[in-house]
């Protein structure tokens, strides 16, 4: 039957992938092709006939070839898409949250030197002057995150209700001063409003700013999920296809996603001892 193993042999002469998904496939062919010559040559047909006819019956040579290649490059675009999706989506998160982080700090770093600034205008001040009021204004709309500032005497709003623990009872007293302007916030993007406060002796003052704390945590829980499934699907199709495949490893790939995977790349296939018997012994040894 040397003639049926050449055929086969040559269907897969330049095919890529996994070198033991390969001789497995060939070998469930060739067997394909054996029963159909026995079939045959219980018809009546000589062994060579049984042969051609299996072979013609079996479909073109290069037909075939076709197929089989086209078979092994849409499996392995298929596992190179989902890693390349699942990266992707890592570094976009990654780069989505720290950018948003970073702003948080810089919006929190600026709302500090505004109250600063407003403080050193009001220090040793009994009254808020129309001059101190348009430096505040500027002050405000010299940001782009601030959407108001309130300011009060801190004797009409403070009550201490510990050595220190001071409680603030804004509800019935009037503002000596509140500036408000509209900032861009969209709901879509998570955009809200915090609020600042910060009081000595004589002010009380409180900043209402924009804040994407929300967007944060919504594109840190959305995205990591999103590249966590992505690239666990990669590592078990992988692990498949090497025939690797265990339950021990889908959890490591579920729980510990990349690490799991690095584990499962540096410990190779010789890394577990097999007994005779076991599935794929013949292979490993």
């Amino acid at each position: 039957m040397k003639r049926i193993e050449k055929f086969v042999d040559s269907m897969y002469l330049n095919v890529e992938g996994n070198q033991q998904e390969i001789n497995e496939l060939k070998a469930e062919m060739t067997n394909h092709l054996l029963e159909a010559v026995h079939e045959l040559k219980e018809e009546g047909k000589t062994e060579q006939q049984a042969i051609t006819m299996a072979i013609k019956r079996f479909g073109e040579e290069k037909e075939i070839r076709n197929v089989i290649g086209q078979l092994f490059e849409i499996q392995k675009i298929f596992a190179k898409s989902i890693l390349y999706i699942a990266i992707v989506c890592l570094i976009v998160t990654m780069s989505s949250f720290y950018f948003l982080w970073k702003l948080e700090e810089a919006t929190f770093q600026g709302i500090d030197d505004t109250r600063s600034l407003i403080s050193y205008e009001l220090k040793d001040k009994d009254i808020i002057t129309r001059d101190i009021k348009r430096k505040i204004e500027a002050l405000v709309e010299d940001t782009n995150y601030i959407s108001e500032v309130t300011i009060y005497k801190s004797k009409n709003v403070i009550s201490r209700a510990g050595e220190n623990y001071v409680e603030y009872n804004w509800k019935s007293v009037q503002p000596d001063f509140q500036y408000q302007r509209t900032v861009w916030a969209p709901k879509w993007l998570g955009g809200d409003f915090d609020t600042f406060e910060n009081g000595d002796e004589q002010w009380v003052i409180s900043i209402e700013n924009r804040s994407f704390h929300r967007l944060e945590v919504v594109v840190l829980f959305m995205g990591m999920p999103i590249y966590w499934t992505l690239f666990t699907v990669w590592a078990i199709i992988n692990a498949y296809h090497q025939r690797r495949l265990r339950v021990g490893w889908i959890f490591m790939f579920v729980f510990f996603n990349i690490l799991g995977y690095l584990i499962y790349y540096l410990t190779g296939k010789h890394g577990f001892p097999l007994r005779k018997g076991d599935e794929f012994y013949e292979d490993y040894i």
